[in-house]
């Protein structure tokens, strides 16, 4: 690798780039139809197949081989809001008056949160340093166990490569949402008393849950991005609807079908990072996740069996709190296992903000210098 790679995978167009550059609303729309279709047509496949989470695995897999095959699918920010939203009010249903009751037992995970990332940090900064040969700024905000976006942004500003920064964030989270439910559906019980289900049977959405969930998402919104919270079209909705499931103001629920399609389109979201990649970019791109991802699982099941064997708790609940994917498909996953998504999402709020405040503040290039 040359001196002006360091730093630097793939070999095409970023993904969504011709997008970005077109602004042609019927083709982007188009586009995202098409990777909804075909997110469902491998939801269903993976159903079929009883796998966990199928509607996201299944569209994440299918979305992400045909966005290598370079069809015509994709799914950019503007299209994916509406689907973020739809799942922050499904996260909200998760919350309930008891929630905060359990405070007291998770106080421990909590506080040893920030152990574990400055762990989970420092031995994947060398990871990509040592391994990849990225450049400094680059392997730092890679291997900082944070949201995408964030990373993305506050890298470029500090003189990360963006492009590889995000391939190796969108790597990481699909390959611990592709791994994670298999490992933990086979190695934990079933819990005891399971969380509150989020959905309903229902064909057609009530009247309630037009004004409830209608009403949160519309709030929500505006008050994400007012108060510009980090992914703000997921955060707004997902503050808004726990804040009424909380304190017991409503307890709408959600169809069971408009979760799958949001899942779904969750799923293609994350299938598509990949366009524009040949296959052995992308092949490269997995091979150095894969190593971090695997640093990362392997801390994260360590505190989960200790804290678990320490206090008591579910050490499959406590893996997902710690996991380092993504906030929506670690919450997503729980709600599968019939696990409680409230406190995955407590955790992953605490960890996306220590990230976002930590990281910045920490990052001294001349520090970054690990001699190869």
């Amino acid at each position: 690798m040359g001196a002006n790679d360091r730093g630097r995978v793939g070999d095409a167009d970023p993904p969504h780039a011709g997008l970005s550059r077109g602004g042609d609303t019927t083709r982007i729309v188009a586009r995202f139809v098409a990777a909804i279709v075909v997110g469902a047509a491998g939801g269903a496949l993976f159903a079929a197949m009883a796998a966990p989470l199928p509607w996201v695995l299944g569209s994440m897999a299918a979305c992400a081989l045909a966005s290598i095959a370079r069809l015509p699918v994709a799914a950019g920010a503007a299209t994916r809001r509406p689907m973020a939203a739809v799942i922050g009010v499904v996260l909200g249903c998760s919350f309930h008056p008891g929630l905060l009751g359990l405070a007291r037992e998770w106080w421990l995970p909590l506080m040893l949160l920030p152990v574990f990332l400055a762990i989970s940090a420092l031995l994947c900064v060398a990871w990509f340093r040592r391994v990849a040969g990225f450049d400094p700024a680059t392997a730092y905000f890679a291997g900082m166990p944070g949201g995408i976006a964030e990373m993305v942004l506050i890298g470029g500003e500090r003189g990360a490569d963006e492009r590889t920064v995000g391939l190796i964030h969108a790597a990481r989270i699909f390959l611990v949402v592709f791994v994670l439910p298999f490992v933990i559906r086979h190695v934990h019980a079933p819990a005891a008393i399971p969380a509150s289900p989020v959905t309903v049977a229902s064909s057609w959405p009530d009247p309630a849950l037009l004004l409830w969930g209608g009403g949160s998402m519309t709030a929500g919104l505006l008050i994400g991005r007012a108060l510009r919270l980090p992914a703000w079209h997921l955060m707004g909705p997902l503050a808004v609807s726990a804040a009424l499931h909380a304190t017991g103001i409503t307890d709408f629920r959600v169809p069971a079908w408009l979760l799958a399609a949001a899942q779904v389109g969750l799923g293609a979201t994350i299938g598509c990072r990949f366009g524009g990649l040949s296959l052995r970019a992308f092949a490269r791109i997995l091979a150095l996740a894969a190593g971090s991802t695997l640093i990362l699982l392997t801390l994260t099941f360590a505190f989960a069996i200790v804290l678990g064997t320490a206090t008591g708790l579910d050490p499959a609940l406590l893996a997902l709190a710690y996991s380092p994917g993504g906030l929506a498909e670690m919450s997503m996953v729980a709600i599968s296992l019939a696990l409680e998504p409230g406190v995955v999402i407590i955790h992953h709020l605490a960890r996306v903000v220590m990230v976002l405040i930590v990281a910045p503040l920490a990052f001294r290039p001349s520090i970054q210098e690990i001699p190869s």
